[in-house]
Protein backbone atom coordinates (compact mmCIF):
# COMPACT_ATOMS: atom_id res chain seq x y z
CA UNK A 1 0.00 0.00 0.00
CA UNK A 2 1.37 3.52 -0.96
CA UNK A 3 2.52 5.53 1.87
CA UNK A 4 -0.02 8.73 2.48
CA UNK A 5 1.30 12.09 3.14
CA UNK A 6 -1.46 12.88 5.34
CA UNK A 7 -2.26 16.66 5.31
CA UNK A 8 -5.39 17.75 6.87
CA UNK A 9 -8.93 19.06 5.79
CA UNK A 10 -8.54 22.69 4.06
CA UNK A 11 -4.79 23.19 4.17
CA UNK A 12 -3.70 24.16 1.09
CA UNK A 13 -0.98 22.44 -0.91
CA UNK A 14 1.24 23.18 -3.78
CA UNK A 15 0.69 21.48 -6.90
CA UNK A 16 3.16 21.16 -10.23
CA UNK A 17 0.37 21.12 -12.92
CA UNK A 18 -1.84 24.41 -12.82
CA UNK A 19 -5.37 24.86 -12.95
CA UNK A 20 -6.49 26.94 -16.01
CA UNK A 21 -8.69 26.15 -18.98
CA UNK A 22 -9.31 27.94 -22.51
CA UNK A 23 -12.31 29.43 -20.87
CA UNK A 24 -10.32 31.04 -17.89
CA UNK A 25 -7.53 32.65 -20.31
CA UNK A 26 -10.45 33.72 -22.02
CA UNK A 27 -11.64 36.16 -19.65
CA UNK A 28 -8.09 37.04 -18.48
CA UNK A 29 -7.31 38.19 -21.56
CA UNK A 30 -10.33 40.14 -22.45
CA UNK A 31 -10.33 44.37 -22.64
CA UNK A 32 -12.81 46.54 -22.89
CA UNK A 33 -13.90 50.32 -23.05
CA UNK A 34 -13.26 52.06 -19.68
CA UNK A 35 -11.97 55.17 -18.49
CA UNK A 36 -13.21 58.19 -17.92
CA UNK A 37 -16.78 59.47 -19.11
CA UNK A 38 -15.60 62.07 -21.81
CA UNK A 39 -13.00 59.23 -22.79
CA UNK A 40 -15.75 56.68 -23.36
CA UNK A 41 -18.20 58.78 -24.81
CA UNK A 42 -16.40 59.30 -28.00
CA UNK A 43 -15.58 55.89 -27.66
CA UNK A 44 -11.76 55.47 -26.67
CA UNK A 45 -10.75 57.32 -30.05
CA UNK A 46 -8.04 59.54 -28.11
CA UNK A 47 -4.88 58.20 -29.72
CA UNK A 48 -4.01 61.22 -31.41
CA UNK A 49 -5.59 63.48 -29.11
CA UNK A 50 -4.42 62.75 -25.53
CA UNK A 51 -5.94 65.98 -23.09
CA UNK A 52 -7.98 63.25 -21.13
CA UNK A 53 -6.64 61.37 -17.93
CA UNK A 54 -7.87 58.04 -19.53
CA UNK A 55 -6.42 58.27 -22.27
CA UNK A 56 -3.08 58.43 -21.18
CA UNK A 57 -3.16 54.57 -20.48
CA UNK A 58 -3.80 54.88 -24.46
CA UNK A 59 -1.19 56.55 -25.69
CA UNK A 60 1.48 58.29 -23.52
CA UNK A 61 2.16 61.13 -25.41
CA UNK A 62 -1.09 62.48 -24.36
CA UNK A 63 0.11 64.07 -21.01
CA UNK A 64 2.03 66.61 -22.69
CA UNK A 65 -1.17 68.16 -24.82
CA UNK A 66 -2.48 68.86 -21.47
CA UNK A 67 -2.07 72.60 -20.40
CA UNK A 68 -2.64 72.55 -16.78
CA UNK A 69 -2.33 70.49 -13.84
CA UNK A 70 -5.46 68.27 -13.46
CA UNK A 71 -6.62 65.47 -11.09
CA UNK A 72 -10.16 64.01 -11.52
CA UNK A 73 -11.87 60.67 -10.86
CA UNK A 74 -14.90 58.81 -12.64
CA UNK A 75 -17.38 56.13 -11.06
CA UNK A 76 -19.42 53.67 -13.12
CA UNK A 77 -22.93 52.19 -12.70
CA UNK A 78 -23.87 49.07 -15.38
CA UNK A 79 -26.68 47.16 -15.67
CA UNK A 80 -25.88 43.43 -17.77
CA UNK A 81 -27.82 40.97 -19.39
CA UNK A 82 -26.04 37.89 -20.46
CA UNK A 83 -27.79 35.66 -22.45
CA UNK A 84 -26.09 31.73 -22.98
CA UNK A 85 -27.24 29.64 -26.04
CA UNK A 86 -26.67 25.68 -25.62
CA UNK A 87 -28.03 23.69 -28.19
CA UNK A 88 -30.17 26.27 -29.61
CA UNK A 89 -31.88 26.85 -25.85
CA UNK A 90 -31.84 30.42 -24.88
CA UNK A 91 -31.65 31.00 -20.74
CA UNK A 92 -30.96 35.03 -19.70
CA UNK A 93 -29.69 36.35 -16.37
CA UNK A 94 -29.88 39.92 -15.32
CA UNK A 95 -27.27 41.78 -13.44
CA UNK A 96 -26.19 45.09 -11.90
CA UNK A 97 -22.75 46.63 -10.95
CA UNK A 98 -21.75 49.54 -8.92
CA UNK A 99 -17.79 50.83 -8.88
CA UNK A 100 -14.89 52.96 -8.94
CA UNK A 101 -14.04 53.02 -12.66
CA UNK A 102 -10.72 55.50 -13.08
CA UNK A 103 -8.42 57.91 -11.26
CA UNK A 104 -5.65 60.17 -12.18
CA UNK A 105 -3.62 63.14 -12.26
CA UNK A 106 -1.19 64.87 -14.67
CA UNK A 107 1.50 67.39 -13.76
CA UNK A 108 2.38 69.91 -16.29
CA UNK A 109 5.91 71.97 -16.45
CA UNK A 110 6.25 74.72 -19.20
CA UNK A 111 9.99 75.40 -19.67
CA UNK A 112 10.89 78.88 -19.74
CA UNK A 113 13.86 78.43 -21.63
CA UNK A 114 12.95 79.66 -25.16
CA UNK A 115 15.98 78.11 -26.55
CA UNK A 116 15.28 74.63 -25.14
CA UNK A 117 13.12 72.53 -28.18
CA UNK A 118 11.38 70.88 -25.20
CA UNK A 119 8.79 73.74 -24.66
CA UNK A 120 6.60 71.40 -22.06
CA UNK A 121 6.99 67.95 -19.63
CA UNK A 122 4.60 66.64 -18.18
CA UNK A 123 4.36 63.72 -15.29
CA UNK A 124 1.16 61.68 -14.38
CA UNK A 125 -0.32 58.68 -12.74
CA UNK A 126 -3.13 57.18 -13.61
CA UNK A 127 -5.66 54.18 -12.61
CA UNK A 128 -7.70 52.83 -15.26
CA UNK A 129 -9.83 49.15 -15.28
CA UNK A 130 -8.59 47.10 -17.99
CA UNK A 131 -12.07 44.98 -18.12
CA UNK A 132 -14.38 43.85 -15.24
CA UNK A 133 -15.01 39.89 -15.43
CA UNK A 134 -18.19 40.41 -13.28
CA UNK A 135 -20.64 38.23 -14.77
CA UNK A 136 -23.60 36.09 -14.19
CA UNK A 137 -24.89 33.14 -16.62
CA UNK A 138 -26.93 30.17 -17.27
CA UNK A 139 -27.16 27.40 -20.32
CA UNK A 140 -29.55 24.46 -19.94
CA UNK A 141 -30.34 21.93 -23.03
CA UNK A 142 -29.99 18.97 -24.55
CA UNK A 143 -26.33 17.89 -24.23
CA UNK A 144 -23.87 15.66 -26.97
CA UNK A 145 -21.92 14.18 -24.60
CA UNK A 146 -21.92 12.62 -20.91
CA UNK A 147 -19.94 14.30 -17.69
CA UNK A 148 -18.62 10.77 -17.65
CA UNK A 149 -16.73 11.73 -20.66
CA UNK A 150 -14.44 13.92 -18.67
CA UNK A 151 -13.75 12.01 -16.18
CA UNK A 152 -13.00 8.99 -18.57
CA UNK A 153 -10.62 11.36 -20.18
CA UNK A 154 -8.73 12.37 -17.13
CA UNK A 155 -8.50 7.94 -15.65
CA UNK A 156 -7.50 6.92 -19.13
CA UNK A 157 -3.41 5.45 -17.58
CA UNK A 158 -4.12 5.99 -14.11
CA UNK A 159 -4.18 2.92 -12.19
CA UNK A 160 -6.71 1.93 -10.07
CA UNK A 161 -4.80 1.25 -6.96
CA UNK A 162 -4.08 5.15 -6.86
CA UNK A 163 -8.00 6.19 -6.62
CA UNK A 164 -9.26 3.55 -3.88
CA UNK A 165 -9.52 4.19 -0.60
CA UNK A 166 -8.00 1.90 1.52
CA UNK A 167 -8.03 1.50 5.78
CA UNK A 168 -8.44 4.88 7.63
CA UNK A 169 -7.76 6.68 4.42
CA UNK A 170 -10.61 9.61 4.31
CA UNK A 171 -11.89 11.22 0.56
CA UNK A 172 -9.71 14.29 1.79
CA UNK A 173 -6.58 11.75 2.27
CA UNK A 174 -6.52 10.42 -0.89
CA UNK A 175 -7.34 13.83 -2.78
CA UNK A 176 -4.44 15.51 -1.21
CA UNK A 177 -1.69 12.97 -2.00
CA UNK A 178 -3.14 12.55 -5.58
CA UNK A 179 -2.94 16.50 -6.01
CA UNK A 180 0.19 16.33 -4.51
CA UNK A 181 1.97 13.42 -6.15
CA UNK A 182 0.78 12.58 -9.44
CA UNK A 183 -1.24 15.91 -10.36
CA UNK A 184 -4.99 17.13 -11.51
CA UNK A 185 -5.62 14.38 -13.52
CA UNK A 186 -5.70 11.85 -11.23
CA UNK A 187 -8.10 13.65 -8.82
CA UNK A 188 -10.73 14.04 -11.53
CA UNK A 189 -10.15 10.34 -12.16
CA UNK A 190 -10.70 9.59 -8.26
CA UNK A 191 -13.88 12.21 -7.96
CA UNK A 192 -15.42 10.36 -10.97
CA UNK A 193 -14.64 6.61 -9.58
CA UNK A 194 -15.68 7.67 -5.49
CA UNK A 195 -18.89 9.02 -7.04
CA UNK A 196 -19.46 6.06 -9.28
CA UNK A 197 -19.64 7.59 -12.56
CA UNK A 198 -16.78 5.43 -14.05
CA UNK A 199 -15.34 1.94 -12.59
CA UNK A 200 -12.63 0.19 -13.99
CA UNK A 201 -12.79 -2.52 -17.02
CA UNK A 202 -11.48 -5.01 -14.76
CA UNK A 203 -10.98 -5.27 -10.60
CA UNK A 204 -7.36 -5.41 -11.00
CA UNK A 205 -5.64 -2.80 -8.98
CA UNK A 206 -2.98 -2.17 -11.92
CA UNK A 207 -5.80 -1.72 -14.03
CA UNK A 208 -5.91 1.68 -16.48
CA UNK A 209 -8.98 1.30 -18.51
CA UNK A 210 -11.93 2.39 -17.50
CA UNK A 211 -15.47 2.73 -18.57
CA UNK A 212 -18.61 4.94 -17.89
CA UNK A 213 -21.72 3.77 -15.61
CA UNK A 214 -23.93 6.76 -17.47
CA UNK A 215 -25.07 4.60 -20.54
CA UNK A 216 -27.75 6.81 -21.43
CA UNK A 217 -27.21 9.23 -24.51
CA UNK A 218 -30.53 11.40 -23.39
CA UNK A 219 -29.46 13.69 -20.98
CA UNK A 220 -29.76 17.45 -20.20
CA UNK A 221 -27.10 19.74 -19.29
CA UNK A 222 -26.78 22.92 -16.78
CA UNK A 223 -24.27 24.99 -15.48
CA UNK A 224 -24.86 28.02 -13.79
CA UNK A 225 -21.43 30.31 -13.22
CA UNK A 226 -20.58 33.37 -11.60
CA UNK A 227 -17.20 35.32 -12.37
CA UNK A 228 -16.29 38.29 -10.56
CA UNK A 229 -12.87 40.36 -10.33
CA UNK A 230 -11.35 42.84 -12.13
CA UNK A 231 -8.29 43.41 -14.43
CA UNK A 232 -6.55 46.94 -13.31
CA UNK A 233 -3.66 48.84 -14.70
CA UNK A 234 -1.92 51.63 -12.93
CA UNK A 235 0.54 53.89 -15.17
CA UNK A 236 3.22 56.07 -14.02
CA UNK A 237 4.00 58.49 -17.34
CA UNK A 238 6.33 60.81 -18.39
CA UNK A 239 5.71 63.01 -21.72
CA UNK A 240 7.22 66.13 -23.70
CA UNK A 241 6.70 68.40 -26.03
CA UNK A 242 9.68 68.98 -28.52
CA UNK A 243 9.36 72.16 -30.61
CA UNK A 244 5.48 72.54 -30.45
CA UNK A 245 5.03 69.90 -33.25
CA UNK A 246 5.52 66.36 -31.35
CA UNK A 247 4.59 65.16 -28.44
CA UNK A 248 6.81 61.70 -27.19
CA UNK A 249 5.93 59.55 -23.74
CA UNK A 250 6.14 56.39 -22.49
CA UNK A 251 4.23 54.63 -19.09
CA UNK A 252 5.59 52.03 -17.35
CA UNK A 253 2.73 49.82 -16.16
CA UNK A 254 1.54 48.07 -13.52
CA UNK A 255 -1.13 44.82 -13.80
CA UNK A 256 -3.68 43.95 -11.00
CA UNK A 257 -5.70 40.93 -11.83
CA UNK A 258 -8.23 39.06 -9.42
CA UNK A 259 -10.59 36.44 -11.11
CA UNK A 260 -13.07 34.02 -9.58
CA UNK A 261 -14.85 31.22 -11.45
CA UNK A 262 -17.82 29.37 -9.70
CA UNK A 263 -19.42 26.98 -11.66
CA UNK A 264 -22.28 24.93 -10.69
CA UNK A 265 -22.67 21.92 -13.60
CA UNK A 266 -25.61 19.51 -13.32
CA UNK A 267 -26.74 16.34 -15.75
CA UNK A 268 -29.75 14.63 -15.27
CA UNK A 269 -30.53 11.50 -16.88
CA UNK A 270 -34.10 10.91 -18.75
CA UNK A 271 -33.64 7.02 -19.06
CA UNK A 272 -36.16 5.50 -16.75
CA UNK A 273 -33.74 2.60 -15.20
CA UNK A 274 -30.15 5.03 -15.57
CA UNK A 275 -27.02 2.96 -13.27
CA UNK A 276 -25.89 7.01 -12.17
CA UNK A 277 -28.27 9.93 -12.51
CA UNK A 278 -28.38 13.10 -11.83
CA UNK A 279 -24.74 14.42 -10.88
CA UNK A 280 -24.14 17.34 -9.76
CA UNK A 281 -20.59 19.06 -10.06
CA UNK A 282 -18.96 21.83 -8.53
CA UNK A 283 -15.69 24.04 -9.26
CA UNK A 284 -14.35 27.03 -8.20
CA UNK A 285 -11.12 29.08 -9.33
CA UNK A 286 -9.28 31.71 -7.83
CA UNK A 287 -6.30 33.53 -9.73
CA UNK A 288 -4.34 36.18 -8.62
CA UNK A 289 -1.78 38.30 -11.16
CA UNK A 290 0.38 40.64 -10.39
CA UNK A 291 2.67 41.94 -13.59
CA UNK A 292 4.26 44.53 -15.26
CA UNK A 293 4.35 46.30 -19.54
CA UNK A 294 5.87 49.28 -21.06
CA UNK A 295 4.02 51.42 -23.56
CA UNK A 296 5.57 54.56 -26.26
CA UNK A 297 3.81 56.71 -28.11
CA UNK A 298 3.67 59.93 -30.25
CA UNK A 299 1.67 62.69 -31.23
CA UNK A 300 2.47 64.45 -34.65
CA UNK A 301 1.00 68.09 -35.31
CA UNK A 302 0.26 69.31 -38.58
CA UNK A 303 -1.97 72.63 -38.07
CA UNK A 304 -5.62 70.99 -37.99
CA UNK A 305 -4.82 67.03 -37.86
CA UNK A 306 -3.13 64.92 -35.77
CA UNK A 307 -1.36 61.64 -36.28
CA UNK A 308 -0.91 59.48 -33.31
CA UNK A 309 1.30 56.10 -32.99
CA UNK A 310 1.52 53.49 -29.78
CA UNK A 311 2.93 50.34 -29.24
CA UNK A 312 2.14 48.47 -26.15
CA UNK A 313 4.56 45.81 -24.83
CA UNK A 314 3.84 42.45 -24.05
CA UNK A 315 1.66 42.18 -20.30
CA UNK A 316 3.90 40.19 -18.11
CA UNK A 317 2.06 39.07 -15.09
CA UNK A 318 2.61 36.03 -12.44
CA UNK A 319 -0.40 34.29 -11.91
CA UNK A 320 -1.30 31.59 -8.77
CA UNK A 321 -4.45 29.65 -8.64
CA UNK A 322 -6.61 28.32 -6.19
CA UNK A 323 -9.28 25.94 -6.76
CA UNK A 324 -11.89 23.36 -4.93
CA UNK A 325 -14.09 20.81 -5.95
CA UNK A 326 -16.81 18.54 -5.12
CA UNK A 327 -19.43 16.15 -6.90
CA UNK A 328 -22.70 14.21 -6.46
CA UNK A 329 -24.52 11.35 -8.03
CA UNK A 330 -27.66 9.20 -7.58
CA UNK A 331 -26.46 5.35 -8.14
CA UNK A 332 -29.01 3.19 -8.20
CA UNK A 333 -28.73 -0.56 -6.10
CA UNK A 334 -31.18 -3.13 -5.73
CA UNK A 335 -33.92 -0.78 -6.44
CA UNK A 336 -32.88 1.61 -3.82
CA UNK A 337 -31.44 4.92 -4.69
CA UNK A 338 -27.98 6.07 -2.96
CA UNK A 339 -27.02 9.95 -3.46
CA UNK A 340 -23.03 9.58 -3.23
CA UNK A 341 -21.85 12.97 -2.00
CA UNK A 342 -18.05 13.15 -2.44
CA UNK A 343 -16.50 16.30 -1.17
CA UNK A 344 -12.40 16.76 -0.20
CA UNK A 345 -12.92 19.88 1.05
CA UNK A 346 -9.50 20.53 0.24
CA UNK A 347 -7.98 23.83 -1.26
CA UNK A 348 -5.29 22.96 -4.01
CA UNK A 349 -2.81 25.69 -4.23
CA UNK A 350 -0.81 25.87 -8.05
CA UNK A 351 2.67 26.65 -8.39
CA UNK A 352 3.04 30.55 -9.43
CA UNK A 353 3.26 30.49 -13.99
CA UNK A 354 3.72 33.82 -16.27
CA UNK A 355 0.72 34.94 -18.20
CA UNK A 356 2.24 36.97 -21.24
CA UNK A 357 -0.34 38.55 -24.03
CA UNK A 358 0.87 39.63 -26.54
CA UNK A 359 2.22 43.50 -27.40
CA UNK A 360 -0.70 45.58 -28.92
CA UNK A 361 0.35 48.54 -31.50
CA UNK A 362 -2.29 51.29 -32.82
CA UNK A 363 -2.75 54.18 -35.01
CA UNK A 364 -4.91 56.93 -35.12
CA UNK A 365 -5.83 60.00 -37.04
CA UNK A 366 -7.32 63.05 -35.79
CA UNK A 367 -9.12 66.52 -36.85
CA UNK A 368 -9.63 69.69 -35.08
CA UNK A 369 -12.63 71.78 -35.92
CA UNK A 370 -10.84 75.13 -34.56
CA UNK A 371 -12.61 75.70 -31.34
CA UNK A 372 -15.88 74.05 -32.85
CA UNK A 373 -14.65 70.01 -32.01
CA UNK A 374 -13.33 67.47 -33.88
CA UNK A 375 -13.44 64.01 -35.23
CA UNK A 376 -11.33 60.96 -34.28
CA UNK A 377 -10.41 57.65 -35.46
CA UNK A 378 -7.70 54.96 -34.05
CA UNK A 379 -7.41 51.05 -35.49
CA UNK A 380 -5.24 48.89 -33.21
CA UNK A 381 -4.00 44.92 -33.46
CA UNK A 382 -3.45 42.42 -31.20
CA UNK A 383 -2.55 39.01 -32.29
CA UNK A 384 -4.13 36.94 -29.23
CA UNK A 385 -2.44 33.84 -30.56
CA UNK A 386 0.61 34.35 -29.42
CA UNK A 387 -0.08 34.40 -25.80
CA UNK A 388 2.65 32.33 -23.33
CA UNK A 389 2.04 30.62 -20.19
CA UNK A 390 5.52 29.30 -18.76
CA UNK A 391 6.48 28.39 -15.08
CA UNK A 392 10.16 28.01 -13.56
CA UNK A 393 9.10 24.46 -13.42
CA UNK A 394 8.53 22.03 -16.60
CA UNK A 395 4.74 21.74 -17.16
CA UNK A 396 3.69 19.83 -20.52
CA UNK A 397 0.14 21.09 -19.12
CA UNK A 398 0.98 24.54 -19.73
CA UNK A 399 2.54 24.31 -23.24
CA UNK A 400 -0.51 21.95 -24.43
CA UNK A 401 -2.68 24.57 -22.97
CA UNK A 402 -0.52 27.66 -24.71
CA UNK A 403 -1.15 25.52 -28.27
CA UNK A 404 -4.43 25.25 -27.39
CA UNK A 405 -5.04 28.46 -26.77
CA UNK A 406 -2.82 29.57 -30.05
CA UNK A 407 -4.71 27.41 -32.01
CA UNK A 408 -8.30 28.59 -30.73
CA UNK A 409 -7.49 32.07 -30.86
CA UNK A 410 -6.52 35.02 -33.43
CA UNK A 411 -5.75 38.31 -33.77
CA UNK A 412 -8.34 41.37 -32.61
CA UNK A 413 -8.75 44.18 -34.79
CA UNK A 414 -10.27 47.15 -32.82
CA UNK A 415 -11.64 50.19 -34.88
CA UNK A 416 -12.89 53.40 -32.77
CA UNK A 417 -14.86 56.17 -33.77
CA UNK A 418 -15.16 59.06 -31.98
CA UNK A 419 -16.40 63.02 -32.20
CA UNK A 420 -17.10 65.91 -30.42
CA UNK A 421 -19.12 69.21 -30.98
CA UNK A 422 -18.75 72.62 -28.75
CA UNK A 423 -21.36 75.18 -27.92
CA UNK A 424 -19.68 77.62 -25.65
CA UNK A 425 -19.20 75.80 -22.03
CA UNK A 426 -21.38 72.13 -23.27
CA UNK A 427 -19.82 69.61 -25.54
CA UNK A 428 -21.75 67.20 -26.83
CA UNK A 429 -20.11 63.50 -27.93
CA UNK A 430 -20.61 60.76 -29.35
CA UNK A 431 -18.51 57.44 -30.78
CA UNK A 432 -18.64 53.82 -31.84
CA UNK A 433 -16.12 51.09 -30.71
CA UNK A 434 -15.84 47.46 -32.52
CA UNK A 435 -13.58 44.83 -31.58
CA UNK A 436 -13.51 41.68 -34.19
CA UNK A 437 -13.59 38.05 -31.55
CA UNK A 438 -10.70 36.67 -30.26
CA UNK A 439 -11.61 33.20 -31.47
CA UNK A 440 -11.36 32.07 -34.87
CA UNK A 441 -14.64 30.41 -35.12
CA UNK A 442 -16.44 33.45 -33.93
CA UNK A 443 -17.52 35.77 -36.19
CA UNK A 444 -20.22 38.24 -34.52
CA UNK A 445 -18.01 41.59 -33.21
CA UNK A 446 -17.85 43.28 -30.10
CA UNK A 447 -19.47 46.90 -30.21
CA UNK A 448 -20.34 49.70 -28.32
CA UNK A 449 -22.10 52.87 -29.46
CA UNK A 450 -21.34 55.84 -26.97
CA UNK A 451 -22.69 59.11 -26.33
CA UNK A 452 -22.02 61.71 -23.69
CA UNK A 453 -22.30 65.41 -22.61
CA UNK A 454 -19.56 67.71 -20.69
CA UNK A 455 -19.90 70.72 -18.82
CA UNK A 456 -16.63 73.03 -18.43
CA UNK A 457 -16.62 75.39 -15.69
CA UNK A 458 -13.74 76.65 -16.19
CA UNK A 459 -11.32 75.33 -13.46
CA UNK A 460 -13.17 72.33 -13.64
CA UNK A 461 -15.39 70.27 -15.44
CA UNK A 462 -18.20 67.56 -14.92
CA UNK A 463 -18.86 64.88 -17.73
CA UNK A 464 -21.42 61.88 -18.36
CA UNK A 465 -21.09 59.05 -20.87
CA UNK A 466 -23.94 56.59 -21.81
CA UNK A 467 -22.16 53.62 -23.58
CA UNK A 468 -24.63 50.37 -25.11
CA UNK A 469 -21.90 47.42 -25.58
CA UNK A 470 -22.34 44.09 -27.05
CA UNK A 471 -19.91 41.04 -26.42
CA UNK A 472 -19.78 37.75 -27.60
CA UNK A 473 -18.14 35.00 -26.21
CA UNK A 474 -17.93 30.82 -27.48
CA UNK A 475 -17.01 28.80 -24.32
CA UNK A 476 -16.17 25.18 -23.70
CA UNK A 477 -18.49 22.82 -20.45
CA UNK A 478 -15.09 21.75 -19.58
CA UNK A 479 -11.58 21.71 -20.41
CA UNK A 480 -11.36 17.94 -21.57
CA UNK A 481 -13.87 14.88 -22.60
CA UNK A 482 -16.71 17.24 -21.73
CA UNK A 483 -16.16 19.94 -24.50
CA UNK A 484 -19.42 20.49 -26.04
CA UNK A 485 -18.87 24.47 -26.65
CA UNK A 486 -22.30 27.34 -25.70
CA UNK A 487 -22.18 31.30 -26.56
CA UNK A 488 -22.84 33.82 -23.86
CA UNK A 489 -24.17 37.09 -25.47
CA UNK A 490 -23.60 39.94 -23.28
CA UNK A 491 -25.31 42.90 -23.14
CA UNK A 492 -24.35 45.95 -21.27
CA UNK A 493 -25.17 49.29 -20.12
CA UNK A 494 -23.33 51.89 -18.76
CA UNK A 495 -23.55 55.41 -17.00
CA UNK A 496 -20.48 57.08 -16.22
CA UNK A 497 -20.22 60.19 -14.50
CA UNK A 498 -16.37 61.77 -14.14
CA UNK A 499 -15.35 65.22 -12.53
CA UNK A 500 -12.34 66.51 -13.07
CA UNK A 501 -10.38 69.65 -11.14
CA UNK A 502 -7.36 72.37 -12.90
CA UNK A 503 -4.96 73.80 -10.53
Amino acid sequence: MRNLLYIGLGVLFLNPVNSQTLNDLNFLTLSSLNGSARYKSMAGAFGALGGDLASITNNPAGSSVFLYNEIGASINYSSRNVKGVYSDQPRTLQGEDFYFDQFGAVFVFNNTNEESPWKKLSGSISVNRVTTFDQRSSIDGPGKNSISDYFLHYADGITLEDIQIYGDETISDIYSYLGEEIGFGAQQAFLGYQSYIIDPLTNNSSEITYVSNIKSDNFNHLLNQLNEGYHRKTSFNFSGLYKDFLHLGFNVNQHRIEFSNLQDFYEKEHDLNPVVSNVNFENSLLSFGQGLSIQFGGILIFENFRLGLSYDSPQWINITDETQQKISSFRFDEGLSIKEIVDPNVINSFDIYELRVPSKSSISFAYILNKKGLLSVEYNNQNLSNIKLDSESISSYLDELTSNFQQAFTSINTIKFGGEYRIEDLSLRAGYYQRSNNKKNIFKNDNSFTFGIGFDFGSSNFSVSFVQSTRNQNLQLFSAGLTDEYDLEDKLTELTLSYNIKF
